[in-house]
């Protein structure tokens, strides 16, 4: 009988122990889960306070409306990142979160330096048929200032990687290098046009002096107009006049009478070669000279007089 109840109150013992381990295992166990929660919702809470802060900077950046401070936003953005990337308590959606922001800001300044080039090739079109040479000295220069502002924000704030910076300068050198050849094939093109407008106003002259010289040359007074059947639409006028008040041939107390030389004669000639009219003169002797008095040439001299 005594060796029953003791095997009995070992069977208690052992499976009280039983009960004790397990309501440990048990306790154990929930203390686990509840440490686990706390250190999530610390790790939950330590996420949503650096996502805040990423995200308030970027809300400033958006907000901004000078460049500069722009620029300064994107910088401190960018080192927080480094730093919060080499910290020991880090975590992936935040780092994700701080390239994702950084890369949202640079696209600002990237889409402004494409809207700025794809502008002024609208604006172009076709190089070789846009003849405004103002307009592209203007776009060299603003092609110029940006390569200027896209190497600055290049180097200083990191806004494109060196790749995209080299095809960025290859565009605009192309670009202002197309703009340059073709000013200058406009100004050779206008100085030929001005060149071919000088002789043709030249050309008009002489044909009106040597029609003048045919049919007026020996009138030394009056006016007379006179039309060029071939000089097309231009429109001459003469008027012979003397510029010497003794030519009405006044006697002097000895009773000679004087006279004017031929070259107190003044034959106007005006020329109209389509951007208005051209002022010349011819004197009696044939001497045929320009608005300003330079001398052209002598109606006696030419070929075919």
């Amino acid at each position: 009988m005594k060796e029953a109840f003791k095997k009995h109150k070992k069977v208690v013992v052992f499976v009280a122990a039983i009960i004790i381990i397990v309501i440990c295992c048990i306790a154990g166990y929930m203390a686990k889960i509840k440490y686990e929660q706390k250190q999530e919702k610390i790790r939950l809470d330590k996420i949503e306070t650096t996502n805040s802060k990423i995200k308030k900077e970027y809300d400033d950046f958006t907000k901004e409306e000078e460049r500069e401070k722009k620029l300064e936003l994107l910088k401190n953005l960018a080192k927080e990142a480094d730093e919060y990337g080499k910290s020991d308590e880090k975590f992936d959606i935040c780092e994700k979160e701080y390239l994702n922001k950084i890369d949202q800001m640079k696209n600002y300044f990237i889409e402004d330096y494409d809207k700025t080039i794809d502008d002024i090739s609208a604006k172009v079109g076709d190089i070789n048929s846009f003849n405004n040479k103002e307009d592209l000295s203007s776009y060299v220069t603003d092609l110029n200032d940006l390569k200027t502002t896209i190497q600055s924000e290049y180097e200083n704030y990191n806004v494109i990687d060196e790749e995209k910076f080299n095809t960025y300068s290859n565009t605009i050198d192309t670009t202002v290098a197309s703009f340059n050849d073709r000013i200058a094939s406009i100004e050779k093109e206008e100085e030929a046009a001005r060149i071919a407008a000088e002789e043709e106003t030249k050309r008009q002259a002489e044909e009106a002096a040597r029609n003048l010289n045919n049919g007026n040359g020996s009138s030394s007074s009056g006016n007379s107009n006179y039309s060029d059947s071939n000089s097309g639409s231009s429109s001459n006028s003469y008027s012979g006049e003397s510029s010497d008040s003794s030519s009405s041939g006044s006697s002097s107390e000895t009773g000679s009478s004087s006279s004017s030389s031929n070259n107190d004669y003044k034959y106007e000639i005006w020329i109209d070669n389509g951007n208005g009219k051209e002022y010349y003169y011819q004197n009696g002797n044939g001497d045929i000279y320009d608005s300003n008095g330079g001398y052209i040439g002598n109606m006696n001299g030419w070929d075919g007089e």
